[in-house]
This record gives C-alpha cells, structure tokens and sequence, in this order.
C-alpha cells in the first residue's frame, strides 16, 4: 500500500510538472515598417513563448538612422512591464534569475507578450523598418534576491544630508571607458563616486526601469554611509522626469492608451511612497534632446513634489541661471501659488569622470536635504517638507537655513505662515561653511521686503509683509559670491492672508 501511494504521488507530480521545453523551437522573426504617421507614437507587437521557456532573448534592428529616425524598444509580459531600454541596446535577455540591464528578471510566464516600440522621431517622407529575432531556450542560472532598497535605514539621526537625485547607469545610457573601449558604466562606479564625494545620499534614476535595484541591493551593504535611492527618469516625448522612491515599474508611454494623462503616474508614484520630479523643464525638445523640454498638457503642479531648477548638464555648459536653467520655470509657478521644492541633480552618465572633463560629475549640483533619517523614505519625506536648499558651486559642508516667525507661528524653508493685516513676520538667515565675504540676495513675490544684497554678518535677519491687495506671497534667498555667481539656492517660505473667523 505504501508502494502505491508513492507511485501515486510521483504519477501526479509528474503530471502537474511545467511542460518541457522543445529545443528546436526556432526563433520568431517581427518585421515592420514605421512613416511620419508613427512619430511620437507606441507600437506594440505581439507574441506567445512555446511552453517551457525559461529564456528570452531578442535582437532589434532597424533602418533610417542616418535620417534621424529612432526606434525605441521595451517589453512586456502578460502582468505588465518588464523593461525599457529605449534607443541604448540593440540585445535583450530576459530569465527568472537574471536579465539585461534595463529588464527585471523573472519567471517567463505564459501567454501573450509585447515587444513595445517607441518612435520620439521619424521625418517626413521617411520610411524606416525594423526587424525583431525572439529566441527561446530553458537555460538559466538560479540568484538570490536581496531585501528591498526602499527599507535600508543607514542612520536615524535628524540632519542635513547631501546628495544627488539624477544618475544614469548601464541600466540605461550611462557609459564609461574601460581597457580602451566605451561600454555600459555599472552601478557601482556611481555609488563609488558619491562615496568618495562626501555624499549621504546619490539616486540611480535609469530612464523608464527599475532594473537597477539588483545592483542597488547588492552594493549598499558595502557602501554604509552612502544610501543608494532606487528611482526612475520618467522619458516621455512631452517631458522627462524623475520618480524617487519607486521600488516597481512605473508607466511612461505618455499620450497612449496605457498613460492618456500623467494622473496615472502621480497614483502610481504615491501608491509606492515615491515623489515625482519634473527635471531639466526649460530645455528645448527636438532632435538633438528628444522630449527634454516639458511640454505635458494639463500638467496637475499640485501633484509635482519638486523641480529640478538646476541640471549638471546647463550647469557646465552656461552656468547655474542660464536661460535654459529651470530657476525662472519654477519660480512662475510658485507666483501661482503651487508650493514645489526646487532640487538639482547632475544628471551624470559617465560616473568615472570625476573632474567633469565631459559632464558635471556626480554630486554638482547636489541638493542638500533636511531628513529626520539616511533612508529612501526619510530623504523623500525631506524633499516633501521643502527644507532643502541646492549648493551650485561645491561647497562642501555648507549650510543655508531660513526661519519665519510671526506671533506664535515659526516655519522653516518649505513652511507657510498666515499674516493678518499689516501684520510682518522677521526672517533669519543662517549659514555655515560659506565664507563672509559672499552676500545674501532676497527673492519674494506678493510681499514687501527689504530688497538688494545684504552681508551674512551673523545670522541676518529682515522682516516682510503682504503687499497690499495680496492675498499670498512666498520669499526665500541665494548666496552669491562677490562677483554675482549663485552658489547656494534656497527654497520658500510661503504666506498667506489670514481670513477673518
């Protein structure tokens, strides 16, 4: 009887086993052709794995590059997106244990499967096609998976904490030299960067995947005091822009069926107890920076948690306010009355260029926050609160801070106040590690204020008001060196007319 129930078991076992995998399955070839009509459209192409797969693997090519056409590519599988990788790799692997940077690793499920294509670009009167080699195999090789980043806690101390919020890696577009020749650039070189640059804190914010946080997990045990943030550049055609804080795929395809309108993204960045982050929002979008520029129509700002204002690119190139900088973009917005923290980030992609031979390096700008701890939740609860400030020029260790009172009521930078009457709230300013000789520079709208530079001296202070006829207002101040140049960038606090009970 034991016998028989043995075999039984076995027979039923072996019956309810996933299906073998035929090795001579041949490989799925999925051609096509794009014209004018696709540009800055999605084209999705289906496909079904034989039973047994255990591994993926497709080649993409296409025609018209020459002529500016690009073609971008990504994949989903029947619960969702598995990956994005844009226009920076022509090969993609996909296992239960491993993949491609860019792709998440997983179980090869069943069913319906989509290779999605991007095209930010065709001209008129081209026509470009494409061609898709799918493989199938069973091989893989088994991994461990490692805790979530977004629960690592390096430290609970309240303080500032000095960091970067955009870096690019192999999991995107991020390349460095190696033995001579330009390849994808590990994580790792971008966690060692901000190490060795005095940082607390440094995103890896790969364009439309979190396939980065295996590398995020794995590394932060031999980085200790340098908290590696997993995060998103969410790349559109209308605008990019980052999601801090995300421990899952977000979506992108902005202006198809799947993300009609950015309402969908703000759910799903809160749902993971991210932020979302407009970066680099007055550069010009075409050609030369596809989809750089925010253009996104109906943009809810009450959603927006921060501004990039200054990028590392802009930054090098022309300087920390040049027009193509997002100071004035994000300053229009908070005359509307939206209350957003600015931020910085260097937008760094080759992470071993320390000098910024080529690119601003990791850390320049870096974004100083106040956060009550070293964690993805403490610094995201930072940048939420407004007490941040940017430091554009590399000032290690520096410090700008700014307290209101009026009456019973104190704020700090990302703090509102309300003021009733005539009534004037006093402002003092405090600094560390910046030398006397720079000067503070008061910015305000809908208030009346002391105005021109004044020196640091020992904690300045100046009083404000309401202007007359206004029923809100916000100030906030710069550091500028002697010759003019803004070297530390501080955010508002708001006011608002006290309504009569």
């Amino acid at each position: 009887m034991r016998y028989s129930l043995i075999a039984l078991a076995l027979g039923f076992a072996a019956c309810t086993s996933a299906p073998a995998f035929d090795p001579a399955t041949p490989p799925l070839v999925l051609t096509g052709e794009i014209t004018r009509a696709d540009n800055q459209t999605y084209r999705e192409i289906s496909f079904t794995p034989p039973p047994g797969t255990g591994r993926i693997s497709i080649d993409f090519a296409y025609t018209g590059k020459d002529q500016k056409t690009v073609i971008d590519i990504g994949l989903r599988d029947p619960e969702g997106q598995r990956g994005w990788s844009g226009g920076n790799k022509s090969h993609i692997e996909i296992s239960e244990f491993e993949a491609t940077p860019s792709y998440r690793p997983g179980r090869i499920q069943p069913g319906e499967w989509k290779l999605v294509l991007g095209i930010p670009n065709i001209r008129d009167g081209v026509t470009a096609s494409y061609r898709a080699t799918v493989m199938f195999s069973d091989v893989d090789d088994p991994a461990a998976q490692a805790q979530s980043a977004a629960a690592v806690v390096l430290s609970t101390q309240p303080r500032w904490r000095r960091g970067d919020f955009h870096n690019h890696t192999a999991h995107s577009d991020g390349s460095c030299d190696a033995d001579s020749a330009r390849g994808p650039c590990p994580v790792f070189n971008t966690a060692d960067a901000a190490r060795d640059g005095g940082l607390d804190f440094v995103a890896i914010t790969d364009h439309n995947t979190i396939t980065q946080l295996a590398d995020i997990r794995r590394l932060q045990a031999s980085h200790p005091k340098t908290l590696l943030i997993p995060g998103t550049e969410v790349t559109t055609f209308f605008g990019h822009a980052n999601v801090i804080g995300n421990s899952d795929f977000v979506d992108f395809q902005l202006g198809s069926p799947r993300l009609p309108t950015l309402s969908k993204l703000f759910d799903e960045a809160a749902a993971q107890g991210a932020i979302v982050s407009v970066n680099h929002p007055s550069l010009p979008s075409g050609e030369v920076c596809m989809g750089c520029g925010w253009t996104a129509k109906d943009t809810d700002w009450s959603r927006v948690t921060a501004i990039e204002v200054i990028n590392g690119a802009t930054l090098r190139t022309s300087g920390a306010e040049a027009p193509l900088s997002g100071i004035a973009f994000w300053e229009k917005l908070l005359n509307q009355g939206f209350h957003i923290t600015a931020i910085g980030g260097s937008d760094n992609h080759d992470a071993t260029d320390r000098t910024g031979a080529k690119q601003s390096p990791v850390g320049k700008p870096a974004t100083v926050v106040y956060a009550e701890a070293l964690s993805t939740r403490g610094i995201v609860a930072g940048v939420k609160s407004g007490r941040v400030f940017v430091d554009a020029a590399g000032l290690p260790g520096a410090v700008l801070e700014m307290q209101a009172r009026a009456g019973t009521q104190s704020a700090w930078m990302g703090g509102a106040i309300q003021l009733a009457g005539d009534e004037t709230a006093g402002i003092t300013v405090t600094t560390a590690n910046v030398s006397p000789e720079t000067r503070l520079e008061i910015v305000a709208d809908g208030l009346d204020t002391e105005s021109g530079p004044m020196s640091l001296g020992q904690a300045p202070s100046f009083r404000v008001k309401l202007a007359s006829g206004a029923t809100r207002g916000w100030v906030r101040v710069n550091i500028r060196a002697v010759d003019g140049k803004l070297l530390l960038l501080g955010n508002p606090i708001y006011f608002a007319r006290a309504t009569s009970p």
